[in-house]
């Protein structure tokens, strides 16, 4: 592989980030270890039921009996809410979401992504919460960059790797951070299935000059997310994505997006991602239980980190409660600076996702 060609991008990202992430500073360790929006933060923030009296949702007679079901059953506030009829999990997660001016996409918008991403759908559950804490780590190791790529990588298809991407790009927004998740993969792309937007333009067409390189042509999903589709699928997708093209166009952007997010194809199946990863600059690699080999792994990680760019670490999709066996080999023979757990309810949730 050849040396990565990073984007050239703006000077003052790094202080933008920072800036805009309203909930905590990203790029404090001991903050981010905390950048879990649960009910334990908003008591830690202020009393969970005076969110909800400010809120109009509920009155303190409620609130008083909510707390005495939650001592005497040991549930969440939000349960017992629910329990109780006083609320419901919508009216509860609304909540909430305005306690941490937390963006999620709302109406015809939301009704088009798909169920299967937790961090839009059920925000609170452990796979949110597993895919908040892979945000957090990433932001500590490229806190000294400025804007910045990463390309999400997997040896093969059905790995999860279109799923982490997008999940990861709307975490990325939610902390009011302007991200643009990018569909490089021109031969089975599937973020616009994901997202439930036309592809009739995209990338290729960008690439292949067909059309303008305009943030117009992304389709803002949600505040601070667009994603930009694959595009129709050009018969020499490794030519167009050749460096710098795809460095170039990053860099276009970079004015308007501080994070990139980049899907991509299998690397056993052809060689773009190899050509995508080296312009992005950064890589997160994706493993499947019981399905990605150890062996396409380690190539993986060792041709990557051979060119140049850097791995910011792994995520394996689907571990069970305690690494046994092949989870714990995976675990010693993949060098990464950190591990995220990430919880995929379903990895065969539709054909088309990778």
């Amino acid at each position: 592989m050849q040396s990565p060609q990073r984007p050239r991008f703006g000077r003052n990202a790094t202080k933008k980030i920072s800036a805009e992430a309203s909930v905590f500073s990203p790029f404090d360790p001991t903050e981010s270890a905390l950048g879990q929006l649960t009910e334990e933060t908003v008591m830690r923030k202020g009393r969970m039921g005076d969110a909800f009296i400010k809120a109009n949702r509920l009155n303190r007679e409620q609130v008083d009996a909510i707390i005495k079901l939650q001592g005497e059953r040991g549930i969440l506030f939000g349960e017992a809410a629910v329990k109780l009829g006083y609320l419901s999990s919508d009216e509860v997660e609304e909540v909430l979401d305005k306690q941490f001016n937390f963006n999620t996409p709302s109406g015809r918008r939301s009704s088009k992504i798909a169920t299967s991403l937790a961090i839009v759908h059920t925000p609170y559950s452990d796979e949110a919460e597993a895919i908040r804490r892979l945000r957090s780590q990433i932001m500590i190791r490229v806190a000294e960059n400025q804007n910045f790529a990463l390309a999400v990588l997997s040896p093969l298809k059905r790995e999860g790797k279109s799923h982490v991407a997008a999940s990861l790009a709307i975490s990325f927004a939610q902390l009011n951070i302007k991200t643009m998740l990018v569909d490089a993969n021109l031969r089975t792309p599937s973020q616009h299935k994901i997202f439930g937007i036309p592809n009739q333009n995209g990338l290729s067409t960008m690439l292949a000059k067909r059309s303008p390189k305009t943030l117009d042509l992304a389709h803002e999903v949600m505040p601070s997310l667009w994603v930009l589709t694959a595009g129709p699928t050009p018969p020499n997708p490794i030519e167009i994505l050749s460096p710098p093209n795809l460095a170039n166009l990053l860099d276009r952007f970079s004015n308007e997006i501080s994070v990139f997010i980049i899907d991509t194809p299998a690397t056993t199946t052809c060689a773009d991602g190899e050509t995508i990863v080296r312009q992005a600059g950064f890589a997160l690699l994706v493993a499947r239980e019981n399905f990605t080999k150890l062996a396409d792994m380690k190539n993986l990680n060792l041709e990557i980190s051979q060119a140049g760019v850097e791995v910011l670490g792994t995520v394996y999709n689907r571990p069970p409660p305690s690494a046994k066996g092949y989870l714990r080999t995976l675990w010693t023979n993949i060098a990464a600076p950190f591990r995220a757990i990430f919880v995929n309810r379903n990895p065969n949730r539709s054909k088309g996702q990778s």
